[in-house]
């Protein structure tokens, strides 16, 4: 078979690839997942960071993912309400990671989980 085809076609299919992966990113979901969620026995990130147990790094990588969820789009709510709840986040954990006093106490007034969810997470699907 031809050579030229065949690196064509292994280049769409990577390509595509690349292109369902970035379509299936979810910037809240991701964020969610990696500071607020842990398995059973272990502590959070966020708890770890509000403890004030969290390494530099891990309050770093925590900082991203808050910053990659700023323009996104809530599932359900005001756009621009959850866009202030996500800036105060992101500006309580930039004061974390510069080791400002009040850092912590801000980060933790900022993740209030219930205030963000009972206005912005989607729905449970009805039976």
């Amino acid at each position: 078979m031809n050579t030229k085809l065949l690196t064509a076609a292994a280049l769409a299919a990577i390509v595509t690839s690349i292109a369902l992966a970035a379509d299936e990113t979810n910037p809240i979901k991701d964020a969610m997942k990696f500071a607020h969620k842990a398995p059973k026995g272990e502590k959070k990130l966020s708890e770890k960071i509000i403890e004030g147990n969290a390494s530099d790094e891990e309050v770093k990588k925590t900082l991203e993912f808050y910053k990659l969820m700023v323009n996104s789009k809530p599932p359900k709510g005001d756009q621009a309400d959850f866009k202030a709840k996500v800036t105060k986040l992101v500006a309580s954990l930039e004061e974390v990671v510069a080791k400002k006093p009040d850092g912590i106490a801000h980060y933790k007034t900022a993740v209030d989980c219930k205030a963000c969810h009972s206005e912005h997470k989607a729905d449970p699907p009805k039976p």
